[in-house]
């Protein structure tokens, strides 16, 4: 009987926290004469419940790098759901006890937010998201079969995760990876880990995942780096695509020289190095200037003659 009041009590509680705006407001409103909040105290209201939904939000979910737009969303979500809720309690109630209103609005609210955490729990179970490390079944690079790996969830898909292979061997100092610190998701081997960013990324359906949770968060640094790799890579492996271009000094180069060049160098494919129109430009003016001096019939200076023997 004591727990299941310290329960009810709990709840209450909750709910009023999250529908601080309103229930405060109504009671302030039933006082003779009516009262109203200053706009600090709406201030502070408002904040006393953003902070309890995204703590309510917060606690539904696994932690992961790369959250806070999902966490923000879920905080809005459950904050309109007991605004809503909160509202159509007082309608179905009336005013007319303020007292009782706002202690049934509490409880609709408190018990909308275990609601709310309880579904975005069991929503999350099972599902890989990005910024975690998961067991998989990934398959190889050059071939259809699969071996048991740990892999980082890069983006979810449609019956599929883009994944990024880790490995145990020491791949330090070689390109194509990025050391991964054990962090959280990896407390008893006490190995280095390297995550292989060389290849595409893996296609894995979620059938693949051989649990129902994540080994743990991937580290805030690698997850980032990651990140910025993922950003200009070539599309997953397995159904191809278009191949991105190239990019690095040399292909900026290139296009700088490109554009530079005349339009006969265009059509013929020559690329120049930089400053090679230019050159050729003052040679063409001093050749026609030679020209001009032999038809005109004078004699040459000294720094023609040197110019038409370049």
């Amino acid at each position: 009987m004591g727990g299941c009041l310290f329960l009810v009590l709990a709840v209450g509680f909750l709910g009023n926290l999250l529908a601080a705006p309103l229930t405060v407001s109504d009671l302030m409103a039933a006082q003779s004469p009516p009262q109203y909040p200053a706009p600090w105290e709406w201030a502070v209201l408002v904040a006393v419940s953003a902070v309890t939904a995204l703590a309510v939000t917060w606690s539904a979910g696994r932690r992961r790098p790369g959250r806070a737009p999902a966490l923000a969303a879920g905080t809005v979500l459950l904050l309109t759901l007991c605004a809503v809720v909160t509202l159509r309690v007082r309608d179905l109630v009336g005013t007319d006890d303020p007292t009782l209103t706002g202690t049934l609005q509490g409880l609709a609210a408190g018990v909308t937010a275990l609601a709310f955490r309880g579904v975005a729990r069991r929503w999350e179970r099972g599902r890989p998201l990005p910024g975690e490390v998961w067991l998989a079944t990934v398959p190889f690079r050059d071939s259809d079969e699969e071996a048991r790996h740990y892999c980082v969830v890069l983006n979810r898909r449609p019956g599929y995760a883009d994944v990024l292979q880790i490995t145990s061997q020491n791949k330090d100092g070689r390109p194509g990876y990025v050391f991964m610190p054990n962090g959280e998701w990896d407390t008893v081997s006490g190995k280095g880990h390297w995550v292989e960013t060389a290849s595409r990324p893996r296609r894995v359906p979620y059938r693949n995942f051989l649990k129902d949770r994540p080994q743990g968060p991937c580290p805030a640094e690698t997850w980032r780096r990651l990140r910025r790799r993922s950003a200009v890579r070539l599309p997953p492996s397995g159904r191809g695509g278009p191949t991105a271009p190239p990019r690095g000094p040399e292909t900026r180069a290139r296009r700088r020289g490109r554009r530079t060049q005349p339009p006969q160098a265009r059509a013929s494919g020559r690329l120049p190095w930089p400053g090679r129109p230019r050159r050729a430009a003052r040679r063409s003016a001093r050749g026609c200037l030679s020209r001009m001096v032999l038809l005109s019939g004078r004699p040459r200076r000294r720094g023609a003659a040197r110019l038409d023997s370049r």
